[in-house]
């Protein structure tokens, strides 16, 4: 019998291929003593960042819109100066360019405390100082895997530079760390790469094993043939429409050219953040109102919903310092950061208004980390001040959940963002290498609040939708359907089977799915309950 380990599955396809394990090149981390003075290694340092930093900027260019937001935001730290400056005591004790970088991030690690939110980075970070360090010292830390053989990626986990370097030969993915919405399971969802995440025991596998992905299964099998894949629901759509609008979930011109070549109705989610990790300074309304414009003639037929910036914590901006926090997760990000910055967010607003005016089109504008009734009704209000009809938040933290029917008359419509949802209902970090199972959309904890959700938004007589990276999961959207979401948005890659799943089931039948899987009382437990419901409807 083939061994088995077990984890969270990304994906709908099975992949069969041949270990191969992701080392770190060897003396790359290695501490060294410097060779030259102190002076000698910061200038090499300093010129070894500006080198790395245009490296790595070349390779999210040539990467897809997820990985390339993630690199940008991570990139951001090593342009500040005052990295430089945490190295230079390090430097002054003799150690070279490379150990000082390693050790100033060490320092910042410790300064941080117990930020989970900055803590789960750090491998991130780390990740490209290697390959600044590697410059330093004249090696590679490139992965230059043979073409014409089908490589599965073994890992203990796997930064967005790690990612932007896989090759077509890269059919799977394998972690020993990590959950369904950590960098690495975006990334594989978002270029269609099957990947079982948080796989206690990866890190045995040996270079050379043959190695079936089957994260529909939920597993990786050694020694095992595509035939041994548990087989994903086959969806034979009986009906024109699927039960839910089903839209597309973009951040760039390129994604919305992407989603208009699907069968999405609109945008879902449109991350105007994107635009901005490359401003050093505030872009002014005329110019933001030209990136709009195009983006909305692009955008596929049907409303699009645009959320205002969503910056801080992870994705810093630029022109919108925030300074140091304990805890950025729990800080000023958010709607929050724009209160902070009310030009902007005025300017914001208005360019949106005005490629409204320019295109013709339908688009609904909310405002992200939205806690509170009086936050709500401040958003509202400085939207319908500079012309926007169509007004909603986002459903991200627990204490706006019980408080949907009050928004009754202050906003038009509600959408979830599953990830920060379950992030802070389970007081656990989505990016968090060891929180993947307590993050799990199919947690009942999550599912109930989903509930709850569409309750309130029906007693508040507003649209409710859901945009987090759980509706990509076929089986996942025909019990939101069930539970009352009115639309789900979703990368374009999974347009396709989303609308194949909610084409295929009845109204009926997917509230009695809903039903079941809300009868769980674990993750297991609830999907495997909600598989069962779907596959028995199918069949039926």
């Amino acid at each position: 019998m083939a061994t088995e380990l077990r984890g969270i599955g990304i994906g709908r396809e099975a992949a069969v291929g041949e270990v191969y394990r992701w080392q770190r090149a060897e003396g790359v981390t290695e501490h060294r003593k410097a060779s030259g003075s102190a002076g000698h290694e910061k200038d090499a340092l300093t010129a070894a960042l500006a080198a790395g930093v245009t490296e790595v900027r070349a390779q999210a260019g040539q990467s897809d819109a997820d990985t390339a937001a993630i690199l940008e935001a991570l990139v951001m730290i090593f342009e500040d100066d005052e990295l430089v400056s945490m190295a230079s005591p390090h430097l002054d004790e003799g150690w070279d360019a490379a150990t000082a970088l390693y050790r100033a991030l060490d320092d910042l690690s410790e300064m941080m405390g117990d930020d989970e939110d900055f803590q789960s980075r750090v491998d991130d970070l780390r990740g490209i100082a290697r390959t600044i360090g590697a410059r330093l010292r004249g090696l590679t830390v490139s992965h230059e895997m043979p073409s014409g053989q089908d490589w599965v990626v073994v890992a203990d986990d796997l930064t967005p530079l790690d990612t932007s370097q896989f090759g077509d030969s890269v059919v799977g993915v394998v972690t020993e760390y990590g959950g369904p919405t950590s960098h690495t399971a975006i990334i594989c969802r978002s270029r269609g790469i099957p990947a079982v995440v948080g796989a206690k025991g990866a890190l045995e596998l040996t270079d050379g094993s043959k190695l079936l992905v089957d994260p529909v299964g939920d597993r990786v099998l050694v020694d095992a043939d595509m035939d041994q894949a548990t087989r994903p629901i086959e969806f034979v759509p009986h009906h024109d429409e699927p039960l839910v609008t089903v839209r597309a979930n973009i951040g760039s011109l390129a994604d919305a050219k992407a989603a208009a070549e699907t069968a999405a109705r609109g945008v879902g989610l449109f991350r105007t953040e994107v635009m901005y990790l490359e401003h050093s300074d505030r872009p002014g309304r005329k110019e933001q109102a030209a990136q709009f414009e195009e983006v909305f003639r692009a955008a596929p037929a049907g409303k699009i919903i645009v959320r205002t910036i969503d910056a801080g914590s992870d994705k810093p901006v630029p022109f919108m310092p925030n300074g140091e926090e304990e805890n950025p997760a729990l800080g000023v990000r958010g709607f929050r950061l724009g209160l902070a910055h009310p030009d902007f967010q005025h300017d914001q607003l208005g360019a949106i208004a005005d490629a409204i005016n320019a295109t013709g089109r339908d688009v609904g504008v909310m405002a992200p980390m939205v806690s509170t009734v009086d936050e709500a009704r401040q958003f509202a209000q400085m939207a319908r001040d500079v012309g926007l009809s169509s007004v909603g938040i986002m459903i991200e933290t627990p204490a706006i959940v019980p408080m949907i029917p009050a928004l009754k008359g202050v906003v038009d419509f509600v959408s979830v963002g599953t990830n920060d949802l379950s992030q802070y209902l389970f007081a656990a970090d989505r990016m968090h290498p060891a929180m993947g199972a307590l993050v799990d959309p199919w947690q009942p904890g999550l599912l109930r609040t989903l509930a709850q959700v569409t309750a309130g938004a029906e007693e508040a007589g507003v649209d409710v939708g859901v945009c987090g990276e759980s509706a990509a999961d076929p089986v996942f959207s025909v019990v939101l359907a069930g539970l009352g979401v009115g639309s789900v948005s979703v990368a374009a890659g999974a347009v396709e089977s989303v609308r194949d799943a909610l084409r295929t089931v009845t109204m009926e039948q997917a509230r009695a799915i809903a039903v079941e899987a809300l009868g769980g009382s674990s993750a297991s437990e609830t999907k495997k309950n909600a598989t069962e419901a779907v596959s028995r409807a199918v069949s039926a």
